[in-house]
């Protein structure tokens, strides 16, 4: 290749150096030619730092280079050159080198002197780069800390289904969930109506959307004081900057980011994965942005039996959500039936809120109940699945209560056999549930559901029902007895 022959030759050698790094993709031009190798160390003593910088790139395709590159990287007086080193680096096995690296990582921290943009760009690679040849020590929050105020989002307008849950706590409904004070971040997880913990900064909230205005209000909030209250491990905590504005702002999160490492230095480094905590931007009113902190290490098992998922799966803390409106109507140790049960999510969620006698999931879908049993069996429950169509199901013994989560047309997308599923299924409700009992619907074809209680007035009464927003579509939750 002429750009080769001429890196070895000395000619052209710039221009050369960035023809070669846009043909690297193919390495094996690269790593095979020892003579250019040899070259490219050479090159690094270049008074070029342009020359230098590519150089080091392309050195990174040889898998015994970090040595010489640590070296150059000590040596190298130009700030802007020295994330190229690392860049070359970081493309090798870097495990004996792990420490050397920790090392320039707390150097670059603790530099007053380096621009910050700088700083910022070995950063980006040093950190991941780090991360993945070493064991993360993982963060572990006290059982018992100073108390903190933490929101519990939910559903929008459903936050009284978490009030019986927090009674022995300081907590009042906020716009996304309930906020509670609490001393101990481990006794909320067995919540299970509850989306999202997250923590709001305190003196950071109702800001402008702008870069003077969020820099302002994270400098004067409580987020060192809340990681000292949550923590006793004092180390970098690695975090990310969460956009959760109305009109995504790329360029604004990046700046972000690097002013929070500016002002924490000794508690922060921006990394794009293994992060331990994330500063979420969320715009609650427009133009205005409030900042949360969100452990993402903080790792809550309650779901963790949802090991099996379908398109069209319900969410955990929905389904718990739906179970808390439908408690009070439960029967326990009462025989329950979901005959559009899906990947069992909320069928599980009503035995862990209610224990029955006999519980039965039915689906025409045979991926969904392959999905369901699994699911069934990590949650620890017993639950009987039948793959058949529920519209031809019979039984000898009739039901307490039915629960299920209905298809809707844009699952089906065919609204005359839509029509069909829900006239049939309605029909059959009386041959399935015991006079008294109950059924619980969750679907966003309320026309469908309100025809059929029109028809079938004569045996079954609607209780309550629920309007639920999910994104720009409303679902409903239906509460009916039957006669």
């Amino acid at each position: 290749m002429d750009c080769v022959s001429n890196i070895k030759n000395n000619e052209q050698i710039r221009e050369s150096l960035i023809e070669l790094k846009s043909l690297a993709g193919n390495d094996s031009l690269i790593k095979n030619d020892q003579e250019l190798k040899e070259k490219l160390i050479d090159l690094l003593k270049n008074d070029d730092p342009k020359i230098r910088k590519n150089s080091a790139i392309l050195l990174g395709y040889y898998q015994d280079t970090v040595g010489v590159l640590l070296d150059a990287y000590r040596q190298e007086k130009t700030d802007y050159v020295k994330d190229a080193y690392l860049k070359g680096i970081s493309m090798q096995d870097c495990h004996r080198h792990i420490q050397e690296l920790k090392l320039i990582q707390s150097q670059l921290i603790h530099f007053d002197s380096v621009p910050t943009k700088h700083i910022q760009a070995q950063l980006k690679i040093l950190n991941p780069l780090i991360l993945k040849n070493q064991t993360h020590k993982k963060k572990i929050i006290k059982l018992k800390h100073n108390p903190v105020d933490v929101i519990l989002t939910t559903l929008p307008y459903y936050q009284f289904v978490l009030f019986d849950s927090v009674l022995h706590l300081k907590y009042k409904p906020v716009t996304q969930g309930v906020l509670v004070r609490s001393d101990s971040l481990y006794d909320l997880q067995n919540i299970r109506a509850y989306k999202d913990m997250i923590i709001p900064l305190q003196s950071a909230s109702g800001m402008d959307i702008s870069l003077e205005a969020i820099v302002a209000g994270l400098k004067r909030s409580n987020l060192s004081d809340v990681l000292d209250r949550l923590y006793d491990d004092h180390s970098l905590f690695y975090f990310r900057v969460v956009d959760g504005l109305r009109e995504k702002n790329a360029s604004l999160i990046k700046k972000v980011s690097e002013k929070l490492f500016e002002m924490y230095p000794e508690i922060l480094l921006n990394t794009t994965e293994n992060y331990d905590i994330e500063i979420i931007l969320r715009e609650i009113k427009r133009g205005k942005v409030n900042a949360y902190l969100r452990l993402t290490h903080l790792k809550n098992p309650r779901f963790n039996y949802r090991k099996e998922v379908i398109a069209t799966s319900l969410q955990p803390y929905v389904a718990a959500t739906l179970v808390e409106l439908a408690k009070p109507y439960m029967k326990e140790n009462g025989k329950v039936l979901d005959p559009f049960v899906g990947c069992g999510t909320l069928l599980i969620e009503r035995n862990f809120a209610l224990p029955s006698k006999f519980a039965m999931g039915i689906d025409i879908y045979g991926l969904g109940i392959e999905a369901a049993r699994k699911n069934t069996k990590v949650a620890g429950q017993n639950i009987y699945y039948v793959h058949k169509d529920a519209l031809r199901f019979v039984n000898n013994e009739m039901f307490d209560e039915i629960i299920t989560d209905m298809p809707t047309l844009s699952q089906v997308n065919d609204a005359k056999q839509l029509k069909d599923i829900y006239d049939r299924f309605f029909e059959r409700i009386r041959r399935l549930v015991k006079p008294g009992g109950y059924v619980f619907i969750y679907t966003s074809e309320i026309s469908l559901v309100r025809k059929n209680l029109r028809l079938q007035e004569g045996y079954l009464t609607l209780i309550e029902h629920y309007e639920i927003p999910r994104g720009k579509n409303m679902f409903y939750f239906f509460i009916m007895q039957v006669k």
